[in-house]
């Protein structure tokens, strides 16, 4: 298989997988938090940092930088910093903070105010109080106007709101009015997720997954008719205010991922480093560089997979020019199929999930690639 991968703008993702609680729906990894056990983490990523600068410079020019976990606001705003400024990057680079909204007080804005972070991504999960009961989150509906306010009046405007819906006894008119009291508080990018458990137990049955269905069907509604635009299958944001750093790995840009189980896809090469901290530690030490990659085989499908999550779909042209091949002419039998069914529309340019697929997309993009 011959597969050009030009360099492209570069993404560097660190996870921080500390939590001073575990979220029972969390499928992320992450680990109790301690001062001793953070302090030693620091270290390794350091570490794991020069360990790639050291053997391809050009990793150094970042385009984004995203702190995910876990909880990376329990770090410092100096140890934010430091991390920041291994990397070159252009002042109009989006770097990108999870946050607590319950950590959101006057003296962490101050301390975040010269990191260099200017893009706040806030597990927000629900306006609703007996939902983020269920949720194990810790923070109130009526203390979040405040602390959107504390965001602004420290010249954070750049900030989004994650939602989870399909809760148990969740109802329409539930999430209706949730989603007016996100629109309310007018932040610049809105994630939303289908709540789902390893265990199973809220999926099964023909009316649940109806329900389903039409929550998604009204959350882009209500999305799109306030001025959001989706740019993909489960993010909406204002124009001008998509997740630059999540479209590095929807458009299978390169991007670095460091840390416990972070991913990482650098010059055709997918990784993931290992869910432990044992296991972590010794890739460091032992300046292992992505280890285990994916099979090349396996290359095409991933850019599919990733690609039609957004809205405009896969560039016929970029598919050629990264694996040699007619992508309409290899999958012509799959696209017909799911082209009668409605499910996929193709033009000149792109292949892309028709409004009907976006909830089922997960089959949809099976039956394309299987």
């Amino acid at each position: 298989m011959e597969q050009d991968f030009p360099q492209s703008p570069l993404g560097v993702y660190f996870h921080i997988p500390f939590c001073l609680s575990k979220c029972h729906y969390c499928s992320f990894y992450s680990v109790p938090f301690t001062q001793e056990k953070l302090k030693l983490y620091l270290e390794l990523l350091t570490g794991e940092i020069d360990n790639y600068l050291e053997a391809y410079p050009w990793l150094k020019d970042a385009d984004t930088l995203y702190f995910g976990g876990g909880t990376p606001s329990l770090l410092k705003g100096g140890q934010l910093k430091s991390l920041i400024e291994r990397f070159s990057h252009a002042p109009e680079a989006e770097i990108s903070l999870e946050v607590n909204p319950l950590q959101i007080t006057g003296s962490f804005m101050s301390d975040l105010k010269d990191t260099g972070v200017n893009r706040l991504s806030l597990g927000l999960q629900s306006l609703n109080d007996a939902e983020l009961i269920w949720l194990e989150r810790r923070h109130k509906a009526s203390q979040i106007p405040d602390k959107i306010r504390l965001l602004r009046d420290h010249g954070f405007e750049n900030f989004s709101l994650d939602l989870i819906y399909g809760l148990p006894n969740a109802t329409l008119q539930g999430l209706d009015d949730n989603l007016s009291r996100y629109i309310e508080l007018k932040p610049k990018h809105i994630s939303t997720y289908l709540l789902t458990l390893d265990d199973q137990e809220m999926i099964g049955d023909d009316e649940r997954d109806e329900l389903h269905a039409r929550m998604y069907e009204l959350i882009r509604d209500r999305l799109c008719s306030a001025g959001y635009g989706q740019y993909e299958i489960s993010n909406f944001a204002l124009p001008g205010y998509e997740s630059r750093h999540n479209l590095h790995y929807w458009r299978s840009d390169d991007y670095l991922g460091l840390g416990a189980s972070a991913s990482g896809f650098i010059r055709g090469q997918r990784y993931q480093n290992p869910a432990d901290m044992e296991g972590y530690e010794s890739q460091v030490r032992g300046k292992t560089l992505i280890p285990d990659p994916e099979p090349e085989t396996r290359l095409p499908d991933d850019f599919l997979m990733m690609g039609l999550r957004l809205l405009r779909g896969v560039s016929l042209a970029e598919y050629r020019a990264r694996f040699g091949k007619d992508l309409i002419r290899e999958k012509s039998r799959e696209i017909n199929k799911l082209t009668d069914m409605g499910l996929v529309q193709v033009d000149n340019e792109y292949i892309s999930l028709s409004r009907k697929a976006l909830f089922i997309s997960n089959a949809v993009i099976g039956e394309l690639i299987s």
